[in-house]
């Protein structure tokens, strides 16, 4: 196990530049999301692990089952450590590993019952947190159009909790995901404030698709001219609006709602 002491690294470089522009390569901080992309190493290859002294003298049964796998271990300094950390107190694990979002075309998803359509989504706590529901509560897949945030950035990462792990992500444009919808028979639903009917009062059974828009001006006019369902989320406070990541866990629990209603019925 090889030790940096010095921020002008290359290694360190690298990093800064993955934090700031992640393509092929995410960069990962924090025992519980290290843990996570350990699980998922053949979907996602972790190439390095970079702790401190510090975390290694603390958790050392974990440090030795690291040393088992086939991976870089790499020790830094504490300084090192506050230099690549996006939090105010590092716990001194971090980890350079493998991620590509692919385009729809590349690779279809395996399962096409509950899809999860990310429109110009822009706040990186927002796309992380609907990643998170939407594994959770059962989403085979997440699409991502042009002009949404960078799904693989540290702040979506965290807000998502490694859910990012473990479903799929896509990214495709609206003549793609067209194609997508009619292909695999999916109904799309969009959220309207001023639509009659509410979310609990519409069929919500898969196999379908939830798109879910930018902050301010919510889906795009181009999935309003695809055919689909509108409903609303009713609300009784003087609250303008929802967030959307609020939205989204609401609109998604109702659809598991219908969709284990169905499995239990099934098996009555």
């Amino acid at each position: 196990m090889k030790w940096i002491n010095s921020l002008e690294n290359p290694l360190i470089k690298e990093i800064i530049k993955i934090k700031k522009t992640p393509l092929d390569k995410i960069f990962v901080e924090g025992a519980n999301l290290v843990k996570t992309a350990l699980e998922r190493q053949k979907e996602h290859r972790i190439d390095k692990i970079l702790l401190t002294e510090n975390f290694i003298t603390k958790n050392e049964k974990f440090f030795n089952s690291l040393k088992m796998k086939d991976f870089e271990l790499i020790g830094i300094t504490e300084k090192i450590a506050n230099k690549i950390s996006d939090t105010v107190t590092p716990q001194g694990i971090f980890a350079i590993l493998s991620y590509k979002i692919k385009k729809l075309s590349e690779e279809e998803v395996k399962k096409a019952e509950i899809i999860i359509l990310l429109d110009k989504i822009q706040d990186p706590g927002n796309m992380g947190t609907i990643i998170r529901t939407a594994e959770a509560f059962g989403a085979d897949a997440v699409i991502l159009t042009p002009g949404s945030c960078n799904a693989l950035s540290s702040k979506v990462i965290r807000a998502s909790a490694g859910s990012i792990f473990f479903i799929p992500l896509f990214k495709a444009d609206i003549e793609e995901i067209e194609e997508f919808l009619n292909k695999h028979s999916l109904r799309l639903i969009i959220t309207d404030p001023r639509s009659k009917k509410m979310i609990f009062e519409i069929e919500l059974t898969p196999p379908l698709a939830v798109v879910f828009g930018n902050e301010a001006h919510g889906a795009g006019e181009y999935f309003k001219k695809l055919p689909h369902i509108k409903c609303r989320i009713p609300q009784l406070g003087r609250a303008e609006s929802l967030n959307v990541a609020m939205s989204a866990s609401i609109i998604l629990y109702e659809v598991l709602k219908c969709k284990t209603k169905g499995i239990t019925q099934h098996l009555v």
